[in-house]
């Protein structure tokens, strides 16, 4: 066989794989806010500093992503610094925010876990999200929920009252699960005594509060000082997205 017809072969094996494989992340956009505006690290009253994925640009999929975080930096500059900055006006110690995200997943989809800590005035907490891009099809690059995930909302579906219906069957689902985890704990963690299935409903949204591993399964997420002391941080709990759809 010539090397030309087994170079053309070995790119024809290729192609379908890298159509629908990894994006390849670029140098994080990284920086700092302060306020008030014309301060700097030495004399500014907030600092917000971020760390925000990024993708080497060349698919429909990686200019989504950096569309969506350029956006989420510009409204952090234009709303989120400024109004975090007025509220802290009177605080007496310098405040803070760091805001990180980091690739959990990059395959059919880019996952990433963003990890939002902050101390104003000298209040210390820490929160967490997720967001998940689908690399192909017509959502390529813009944040899904949960019912896109699991396939029981469709691309490009418009009706609202099916769009309410299946957030509202994927949430019951997954709210379920978790509970029977909660239940059933024989881990170190100690649930606060009036934790019940009604406030952790109220305070779990498993339609976004998720974020995906590496195999690409759902790893669902509730903030620290909710069902536990804060101090035990954040509760994960991971649930593989065949165990979901067999309940669903």
């Amino acid at each position: 066989m010539s090397a030309r017809i087994l170079t053309m072969l070995l790119v024809l094996c290729i192609l379908p794989f890298s159509a629908l494989g990894e994006i390849m992340p670029d140098a994080p956009v990284e920086g700092a806010i302060f306020w008030p505006e014309g301060t700097d690290e030495t004399n500014a009253r907030y600092i917000f500093r971020y760390s925000l994925p990024h993708m080497q640009e060349g698919s429909d999929a990686a200019l989504g992503i950096n569309t969506f975080y350029r956006s989420w930096l510009e409204d952090a500059e234009a709303f989120t610094v400024p109004i975090q900055g007025e509220s802290l006006e009177d605080a007496e110690l310098t405040s803070w925010t760091e805001v990180k995200g980091s690739v959990t997943c990059n395959d059919a989809y880019l996952s990433v876990l963003f990890v939002t800590s902050s101390s104003l005035d000298g209040y210390a907490y820490t929160t967490y999200a997720g967001h998940t891009f689908p690399l192909t099809g017509a959502r390529s690059g813009i944040p899904i929920s949960l019912p896109y995930l699991l396939g029981i909302l469709k691309e490009g579906e418009s009706d609202t009252w099916l769009q309410d219906r299946q957030t509202a069957k994927a949430d019951a689902c997954v709210r379920d699960l978790i509970w029977e985890q909660i239940q059933d704990n024989s881990g170190d963690l100690v649930y606060l005594p009036d934790v019940t299935y009604e406030f952790f409903s109220e305070m779990f949204y498993p339609e976004e509060d998720f974020y995906l591993d590496e195999k690409g399964d759902p790893v669902f997420f509730i903030q620290p000082g909710i069902l536990c002391e804060e101090e035990q941080g954040v509760l994960l709990f991971p649930l593989p997205l065949e165990t979901i759809l067999d309940e669903i």
